[in-house]
């Protein structure tokens, strides 16, 4: 399968064909035959954005988990904030993508403790419950554990994780062909985890695709210190650095 939106496209058509509901973590029981799609939003909320418009459009709803602790984007900035709400209004979920290395965890009530920190930021900013979390490159402690928590869904439980099929498109790289597991029929309940950042209009390698990002950031640090500092254009031209 290409790492374009086509080719995303043909797969939520195919999984309309074959009959399955779209639904979010909390909803999986009430059909007999349901998707969850999955997105980990590691790198920039426009892919996200874009991935949540092309889903709106053909009627399909999914679960976007979101980073408080990372380089590449802030939440509270006014533009992520309204990247976020456009996705939501899109008639997507939100949820916590939350990273244990942030923190010195050692053990288990530390880690829900610090899960419940920050599902609470990210709710408050949202005006909204955040009902589900997933884990960030998940440590063998969270993979190999069927870590409950009293007000949330991990989407690494055994329920989501082992019971139904899960496939993902990690590193670029789906681990087994999403295609024939859906024209299988095998399988009642699918999980599918994608990473927005990964799909283009084109399809590109993994070189060609973070090159166009390490560019793009450089674009948009530049467009970010002009509009605050004033003639900053004065001082050093566009050019000079996007050429």
């Amino acid at each position: 399968m290409e790492f374009t939106i086509n080719a995303y496209v043909q797969l939520l058509e195919l999984l309309k064909s074959k009959g399955y509901e779209f639904c979010f973590y909390n909803e999986i029981n009430e059909k007999n035959k349901t998707v969850i799609l999955r997105h980990d939003v590691d790198f920039t909320l426009d892919k996200a954005v874009e991935m949540a418009v092309v889903e709106s459009q053909i009627g399909v709803k999914s679960t976007y988990f979101v980073l408080l602790s990372t380089n590449f984007y802030n939440v509270f900035s006014k533009q992520s904030f309204e990247k976020l709400i456009q996705i939501a209004n899109l008639g997507h979920e939100i949820g916590l993508h939350f990273d244990e290395t942030r923190y010195d965890i050692h053990t288990l009530d530390e880690l829900k403790r610090y899960v419940e920190k920050e599902a609470e930021i990210l709710s408050k900013l949202l005006d909204t419950k955040v009902n589900v979390i997933s884990m960030h490159r998940p440590s063998k402690f969270t993979l190999n554990n069927d870590i409950q928590f009293e007000q949330f869904i991990n989407s690494y439980s055994s329920k989501f994780f082992k019971d139904m099929k899960y496939v993902s498109d990690s590193r670029m790289n789906w681990r087994e062909n999403p295609i024939e597991i859906i024209e299988s029929g095998q399988y009642e309940k699918l999980h599918i985890l994608t990473h927005p950042f990964w799909y283009s209009t084109k399809n590109e390698t993994m070189e060609a695709k973070l090159k166009d990002f390490i560019k793009q950031s450089i674009a948009d640090r530049y467009d970010f210190i002009n509009s605050n500092f004033t003639a900053f254009d004065q001082v050093i031209r566009r050019e000079e650095i996007i050429g």
